[in-house]
């Protein structure tokens, strides 16, 4: 019995780090589904949404067990998905057990965060590529560098605050507005390039791709949700320049 229970404390590590780092739904059941498959339970039911999954374990003997888990956070982690479907893929070959799952999995999740400057730089370099993509120059990718560079770094108050995901995105184009406007004074450039280039990471694109294979897959509350967190989101954004703009 040890061993399954290491095999479901694995299955669930697996779906609820798929889902934190906003993989799909149906990749999370998947992953579930073959783990357990290769643990040794006989059935295995799960139905996942983007705030949580319902997964019952079944054996032959007819010993059942249902977990129901909350999804808290969510946030864009595509490396922390590969590294799970790595595991899964190995223990449904039988290259690992339950127990060195666990232990894979447990390790993934215990990384450190990135250091948030390393984060601002990255996203600086991607806000100001995209400015120079919608035709500007140096001098557009040294502004939204800096305006990018602005706005990520006021993101760990925002997650202090524990401010919801849509004012966040408020906020955020606010600011990139602000910081952007501030700086053109300073050192000029295109306007429209500059401050479409320091909102463009963070367009939801990935929430809106995987809404769309959610909905293609027959997941269409998950389809649904997402899409309407992907909608909102870019529409706050969007209303965060506009305000200041108006201003």
């Amino acid at each position: 019995m040890e061993q399954y229970q290491m095999g479901m404390k694995a299955v669930l590590l697996a779906a609820e780090t798929i889902l934190e780092s906003s993989g799909e739904t149906y990749r999370a059941e998947e992953t579930a589904l073959r783990m357990a498959q290769a643990f040794g339970f006989d059935r295995t039911e799960i139905l996942a949404f983007p705030t949580g999954f319902t997964i019952a374990f079944y054996l032959k003997e007819g010993w059942k067990e249902t977990h129901v888990v909350r999804i808290r956070e969510r946030a864009i982690q595509l490396d922390s998905i590969n590294e799970v479907n790595t595991i899964s893929r190995k223990a449904a070959c039988g290259e690992m057990s339950a127990m060195e799952s666990l232990k894979a999995l447990q390790t993934l999740r215990s990384r450190p965060v990135p250091h948030i400057l390393r984060q601002a730089l990255i996203f600086a370099l991607s806000a100001g590529s995209f400015s120079v993509m919608f035709g500007g120059g140096f001098t557009e990718f040294f502004v939204s560098f800096i305006a990018g560079f602005l706005m990520r770094t006021l993101m760990p108050l925002y997650r202090h605050m524990q401010a919801p995901a849509p004012l966040v995105a408020l906020f955020s184009g606010a600011v990139a507005a602000i910081a952007s406007l501030v700086l053109i004074r300073v050192f000029g450039g295109n306007q429209e390039a500059i401050i479409a280039g320091a909102i463009m990471p963070l367009l939801p694109g990935i929430a809106m791709t995987n809404a769309v294979r959610d909905t293609m897959r027959g997941d269409l509350i998950s389809g649904t949700a997402r899409g309407a967190d992907a909608f909102l989101s870019a529409v706050l954004l969007a209303a965060g320049v506009a305000i200041v703009m108006m201003l």
